[in-house]
């Protein structure tokens, strides 16, 4: 009985690093590669983007990212860069965040705000809400959509 006793103690440390590691590789890592499409109810036509973002401390992550627009009557792209500050955990598997940076448009820089929620771990999808002002006094409103992998 001593024996068997024994065994089944010398089982549980394993049991018990196994589901730490099956978490570990759920969890979102530093950096997170991420690409879609993006529109809105500026003059361009919807386009596509392509970001990277790398977490820097606590809740604060930096972002960058470019947007390509090529239409019939207009093509060009937009550069965004900014920080993000997750609201809640981590750990969730749906994670609202706040974001805030400026972006260079074929001469014109703009301060921007927006919001997102990323859906997953690792990877997953993320649907983001820029708001801004553009030249002439405008409102910019864009709406991203893709998917993206963390590594």
């Amino acid at each position: 009985m001593r024996k068997l006793l024994l065994a089944c103690l010398a089982l549980v440390p394993s049991q018990v690093q196994a589901q730490e590691t099956d978490e570990a590789r759920e969890v979102p890592r530093h950096f997170v590669l991420e690409a879609g499409i993006v529109g809105g109810n500026s003059i361009a036509c919807p386009g596509h983007y392509v970001g990277i973002s790398g977490h820097l401390a606590g809740p604060v992550s930096l972002y960058g990212m470019v947007e390509n627009y090529r239409c019939a009557d207009i093509a060009g792209s937009a550069n965004r860069i900014g920080a993000s500050v997750l609201i809640g955990r981590s750990s969730w598997l749906v994670r609202p965040a706040l974001r805030a940076g400026i972006e260079y448009d074929g001469g014109d820089v703009s301060p921007t705000a927006g919001a997102s929620l990323t859906f997953g771990r690792r990877y997953g999808a993320r649907v983001i809400l820029h708001v801004g002002d553009g030249s002439d006094d405008t409102n910019i409103v864009l709406f991203q959509m893709g998917g993206y992998v963390s590594f």
